[in-house]
């Protein structure tokens, strides 16, 4: 049997090309703001808590992107696609690491209440179903190998998954701030939660928006009195039907997914699903340190062969005991910007995280987290770091 992951079949500069233009793709979805508090709290304080947001919808979509394409894998002898574990176990996975980034970031538990729709589990087993007729009837690109070509396919049912999934956080996170905003206005202004103040709250959708008295100027006042001068598309252009009728039925898809999402039910929360390496009697014989920390020099993401010898009682580590996680969290000392001290505790991570899983360990039992210069301490040269945790399964 030819069983390969997708993303093996690639040369390595054609992995790299495509990667890139997929973050692009998802990078539309990732630009997010967490709401702050009313008046009452202080700009560094509403900065901070959106920055600590973008960086967690990020971290999530990204380790679930690191997942599912160590999840997925092509049978080039039967012409089929199939993920690794089952569909279930693959809709829990993407759940479950959303906590865990959660609980690592310590996120407030409104801003990911909820649950994933039926829609990813429909986009699941989508991909589950791809075979070699999709493949003869979507030629994607020329003077590609076949090989290849089944890459592209089996990613662009990945990066439509990918891209629902950014789409449901961002829910999840809009509806956060709808409740915290009646909470704060109920707080702040002492009105009860039936209060005819808050009627404006309620939102229903078969119901005209008031009308509203606008001011405008002399120049936009003339604008609007002048004869209508636009021309709509003749009746005979070539596929103008096709494109209004299509252009319906996607408005009509998105306000299904919409209404769907917001009749949902809501799943518990909980604060984290990674266990401390002391519930496991096993491991904890082997008096584990609390962390591993692999350090950096100043403003570079490389590692010296010290650091690569500590990963490599890391890895045999792991190797020996495949029910341990470990989480990788990046960190950066104070000097420079701060958005760049972020960029570079990530890379840190990264580069770690890279280092680990080329001894063919499974991409889910190592996570991504970084914070930046968030948590650093008094010494500079011990804020330089990746910090690597221990967690059972």
């Amino acid at each position: 049997m030819n069983e390969r992951s997708p993303f093996s079949l690639l040369p390595i500069n054609l992995r790299v090309r495509v990667r890139r233009s997929g973050l692009l793709c998802l990078s539309a979805f990732m630009l997010m703001t967490a709401g702050g508090k009313l008046g009452a709290q202080d700009a560094n304080e509403d900065f901070a808590q959106s920055e600590m947001w973008k960086r967690s919808h990020a971290l999530m979509l990204e380790n679930m992107g690191f997942y599912l394409d160590g999840a997925v894998a092509v049978d080039m002898d039967m012409g089929r696609v199939h993920w690794k574990t089952s569909e279930t176990a693959v809709f829990r996975r993407l759940e479950r690491i959303v906590q865990e980034v959660a609980g690592l970031q310590s996120l407030p538990a409104p801003w990911i209440k909820g649950g994933f729709s039926d829609e990813i589990k429909e986009l699941i087993e989508q991909v589950s179903s791809l075979d070699h007729r999709d493949l003869r009837r979507w030629r994607m690109a020329e003077n590609l190998s076949e090989e290849e070509e089944w890459y592209v396919l089996v990613q662009s049912g990945l990066d439509e998954l990918k891209m629902q999934l950014a789409m449901e956080l961002n829910y999840r996170v809009n509806a956060a701030l709808f409740e915290s905003l009646k909470g704060l206005l109920t707080e702040n202004s002492g009105i009860q939660g039936d209060d005819p103040v808050l009627d404006w709250l309620t939102l229903d959708a078969n119901t005209p928006l008031p009308s509203m008295a606008l001011e405008l100027s002399s120049a936009s006042s003339g604008a609007i009195s002048t004869e209508d001068r636009s021309v709509w598309p003749s009746n005979d252009a070539q596929d103008l039907t096709y494109w209004m009728e299509r252009i319906l039925y996607l408005l009509e898809g998105q306000e299904r997914r919409i209404i769907s999402l917001e009749s949902s039910g809501v799943m518990p929360i909980a604060t984290s699903v990674l266990l401390p390496i002391s519930t496991d009697a096993t491991l904890s014989q082997l008096r584990l340190p609390e962390a591993v920390n692999i350090p950096f020099s100043s403003a570079s993401a490389s590692m010296d062969l010290n650091a690569q010898l500590q990963l490599n009682e890391v890895m045999e580590l792991l190797c020996r005991h495949p029910q341990i996680r470990v989480v990788c969290t990046g960190h950066a000392d104070p000097s420079g910007a701060r958005s760049l001290n972020h960029t570079l505790s990530k890379s840190r991570a990264q580069t770690v995280r890279n280092y680990i899983l080329q001894s063919g360990l499974e991409s889910h039992r190592v996570l991504l987290n970084y914070f930046g210069e968030e948590r650093n301490s008094t010494h500079f040269a011990s804020d330089r770091r990746v910090e690597i945790r221990f967690y059972v399964e």
